[in-house]
């Protein structure tokens, strides 16, 4: 049984939630600490699951939640096509309840899919939507970032570069996805137009946002593009010093493709710049055989 407290004139009263009841929220929990860590093949099981004992006891707002947590998780592993129908539905479902906050989040978040996927239009119509839903007084970041990576591939570099200044602004402090995410956009923004001076100070908040959540992949994504920008402002040795720690961190984390686009920049760099990099590739050829992404994930 889960036991849980509630407030009441006459003190704190013990409630007891049957196992069945809390089942669902009890998976959400220890999924959290794997999607947050970047860890997405544990989380997505403990998500599933969450949904199904959702499912089983029709929690209508359980198994919005977990509908959405599990398109996060298919997102965040490069596999925006597959988490679209999760965000639908989980939008569908939120609706029905009436809760326009988690209806706007998860509007967000079918955006931003559609954006990877590279359906403009409709990524421009959802996250417009999310845009016009007004809850509170403080304007919603995470919307802003969605709608700023969005102008960008759209072309419209001036207006991406407003809406994420926008979104910087409007940060909540203690969330320190919301400002990885926002950081990482501003920098990639600015890199990707070659101001790479400009560039540094969002990537460098972006990676400390990372650091301080433990999310490894994000960690290995600021530190390439840190690199990134050296290698822009003719900076070889810093270059090799970012790449050298991200191509690492993939090896890690069993990310093949982004080790190896990241490690034909590395020894670019290394070759420019003459560093020895053997321990670095001794070492990413070994965690890869290794399979370490389980065990970094315990």
């Amino acid at each position: 049984m889960c036991v849980l407290f509630s407030a009441s004139c006459g003190g704190p009263k013990e409630v007891i939630v049957p196992e069945h009841i809390s089942a669902g929220s009890v998976q959400t929990s220890k999924g959290m600490p794997f999607y947050e860590r970047g860890c997405y093949a544990r989380a997505l099981d403990y998500f599933y699951k969450a949904n199904e004992l959702f499912t089983a006891i029709g929690d209508s707002r359980g198994m919005a939640m977990s509908m959405n947590n599990i398109g996060v998780v298919y997102r965040g592993m490069g596999e925006a096509a597959a988490a679209i129908p999760f965000f639908e539905d989980a939008l569908r479902m939120y609706g029905r309840l009436g809760d326009r906050e988690e209806a706007r989040q998860t509007l967000s978040n079918l955006a931003a899919a559609q954006v990877d996927t590279g359906d403009y239009a409709s990524a421009a119509k959802n996250i417009d939507e999310a845009l016009k839903m007004q809850i509170g007084r403080k304007p919603f970041a995470p919307a802003m970032t969605v709608k700023g990576v969005l102008l960008e591939k759209q072309g419209d570099v001036t207006g991406a570069e407003g809406m994420l200044r926008e979104a910087l602004r409007s940060l909540d402090k203690k969330d320190s996805a919301q400002a990885a995410a926002a950081n990482y956009a501003m920098g990639d923004l600015l890199r990707g137009t070659a101001r790479y001076k400009e560039a540094v100070p969002y990537l460098e908040k972006a990676l400390e946002s990372d650091r301080t959540a433990g999310f490894y992949r994000g960690i290995a994504d600021d530190l390439a593009a840190l690199g990134r920008c050296s290698a822009g402002l003719r900076d070889d040795a810093s270059a090799v010093n970012y790449w050298e720690q991200s191509v690492r961190i993939y090896a890690l984390l069993g990310m093949e493709d982004k080790l190896k686009v990241t490690m034909v920049m590395l020894e670019e760099a290394a070759k420019r710049s003459k560093r020895d990099i053997s321990l670095t590739r001794a070492l990413t050829d070994r965690w890869l055989k290794e399979d370490t992404a389980e065990s970094l994930c315990d």
